[in-house]
């Protein structure tokens, strides 16, 4: 059982606590369009969430069948506690490949993208992790229940999220068993001294065991992000940008060797002849481009109201065509959104076209593809009047963006 999608409201929970409880005691961790960024990229990851667990879950029912090595009782309470140990031995090293080989840092970037370190951050997920299930493959020959497997999973999953806070130093004894936000927060950091530690996902056990433990050092403050800045709140760019440059260098290097080992190589290596990559700075300052007031409040609003919907699309029912087209409209508005909290002059512009395309799917899903009835499509296309009331008030008195610079050409990406 994924129970992952149960704790989700608990999560939501935890991130208000925090927040209150940061502004209480005068050390708040959160910045808005930081913490939007990274919700968009868990809510991203579930929608995509399905495509991988069908990957993986082909591969597993394969092997299931074929190669499975015992057939373990799933009412054993060995069985779970070796599972749960096991899960999170295969996911040190899944974990670590994540930041050794760039085939896999290309998905594991995501989650080091924020600059911030709080429960948000635990939420900020990758939507391109199709190979991770590689690494469970010996649990699933050695015979251990899916189902165990899969809960185990989830477990392992959920425990990290309480991790990811400033708010509690340190936990002494449980240091050196378990996985603790001091522990974390070295994994997170940027700073030269703390680059690839603490891997573990429950037990810090396997990074004493193969030598990847670092302690954090109160005299050497943790510097959160990566050392190549995304410098972006665009989540679909943040899930593609480390392929996108691995691919540009495959076919700008001569060496067709190099083509292929950049790929398995770090994530710094570069091709023999493509050594002009700027130097990493870990002390780069953070990413934090002017937005308009209204632009700002435009866009919590409107995540936050594409957080529900996307979970009604998530468990719907609907033709394969419709749930794939609602998914795609609502990444694109997690897009549009990003282009907001930069402060881009032609966010307004996107967004007149995504509340088109709302206006549109809604009745097309209710009167073409007859997976919505007329009451929703109603409701959408209301919602999308309303935002668009909003977009021209704003417009009408300039409160939508900002002044842009003179000669200023802000990229798409």
């Amino acid at each position: 059982m994924n129970l992952v999608i149960y704790a989700i409201p608990f999560f939501i929970l935890a991130l208000a606590t925090e927040l209150a409880w940061g502004y209480f005691r005068g050390n708040n961790t959160y910045r808005l369009a930081d913490t939007i960024n990274s919700l968009q990229m868990g809510t991203l990851s579930r929608l995509n969430g399905v495509l991988r667990i069908g990957i993986g879950g082909a591969v597993y029912g394969a092997l299931t069948n074929e190669f499975t090595a015992f057939e373990m009782a799933i009412d054993d309470p060995l069985v779970w506690v070796l599972a749960f140990v096991g899960y999170d031995l295969c996911y040190y090293w899944s974990h670590r490949m994540g930041h050794e080989w760039r085939l896999f840092w290309a998905s594991h970037v995501a989650h080091h993208q924020s600059e911030e370190y709080n429960l948000s951050t635990a939420l900020r997920q990758t939507s391109t992790g199709y190979l991770s299930f590689i690494f469970y493959i010996p649990l699933y020959v050695l015979g251990f229940p899916p189902y165990v497997l899969i809960t185990v999973g989830s477990l392992n999953l959920i425990y990290q999220f309480w991790v990811h806070t400033e708010h509690i130093r340190t936990l002494g004894p449980l240091e050196w068993v378990f996985i603790t936000p001091s522990n974390h927060r070295v994994h997170h950091a940027k700073n030269p001294d703390y680059v690839d530690r603490n891997y573990g996902g429950v037990f810090i056990l396997w990074d004493r065991l193969f030598g990847t433990f670092k302690a954090e050092n109160p005299d050497q403050p943790c510097v959160y992000g990566t050392t190549m800045p995304l410098a972006s709140w665009n989540p679909l760019w943040a899930n593609a940008h480390i392929y996108v440059a691995g691919v540009k260098d495959m076919f700008r290097t001569r060496y067709f060797s190099d083509a292929i080992r950049l790929w398995f190589k770090d994530p710094g290596w570069r091709p023999r002849d493509l050594r002009d990559e700027p130097p990493h700075d870990w002390q780069a300052p953070k990413f934090n481009p002017p937005a308009a007031p209204f632009a700002r409040a435009y866009t919590f609003v409107q995540f936050w109201i594409s957080v529900p919907v996307s979970f009604v699309v998530l468990f719907s029912e609907w033709s394969r065509e419709m749930t794939l087209a609602s998914a795609l409209l609502l990444a694109f508005g997690f897009y549009v959104q990003g282009t907001w909290l930069e402060g881009r002059v032609y966010a307004r512009h996107l967004e007149w076209l995504r509340l088109a395309g709302t206006g549109a799917l809604a009745w097309y899903g209710a009167l073409v593809a007859g997976s919505w009835t007329a009451d929703a499509a109603g409701w959408l296309s209301g919602y999308a009047a309303v935002s668009a009331i909003c977009l021209l008030w704003a417009a009408i008195q300039r409160r939508d963006s900002l002044p842009e610079a003179p000669g200023e050409r802000p990229a798409l990406l």
